[in-house]
């Protein structure tokens, strides 16, 4: 799948929320720069008994969804406050908008089905932030 097919999936998840997207490129930064990015939020979902639902994302096919209460499991409260306050919303609205964007997100972030090395995330995140970009401005 293309970069700009990905990313119209995430912005579509976003339904032209500013907040929502702000929150989403926050989430691409956290996952691409920070330490263990993608590798530590794999770990997290195996921890916390939902390995299943990150995988869906990282294989083709459909995507698990994921509840509000398990994104704050698995990201813990203190990141999706912080990610919440770097977006202007509260940590509840956060919590809502990454379950409806993080499997888009991390499905943009592993083409052909696997996680790259740190180099190959951080950059695909600047690939789907400049597209996301753009998208932002057309709308």
């Amino acid at each position: 799948m293309s970069i700009l097919t990905e990313v119209s999936k995430i912005f579509e998840s976003t339904t032209n929320d500013g907040h929502h997207q702000n929150l989403v490129a926050e989430a691409v930064t956290m996952l691409t720069s920070h330490e263990g990015g993608l590798n530590a939020l794999t770990q997290n979902f195996e921890q916390h008994g939902l390995g299943h639902i990150v995988s869906s994302w990282i294989a083709p096919g459909v995507n698990v969804p994921i509840s509000p209460e398990q994104v704050k499991t698995v990201l813990g409260s203190n990141c999706v406050a912080t990610l919440a306050r770097k977006a202007g919303i509260s940590p509840e609205i956060a919590s809502r908008y990454l379950a409806d964007s993080l499997p888009h997100l991390v499905d943009a972030l592993t083409p052909n089905g696997r996680v790259g090395g740190p180099n190959d995330l951080l950059s695909r995140g600047k690939e789907i932030l400049a597209v996301f970009a753009c998208k932002k401005q057309v709308v």
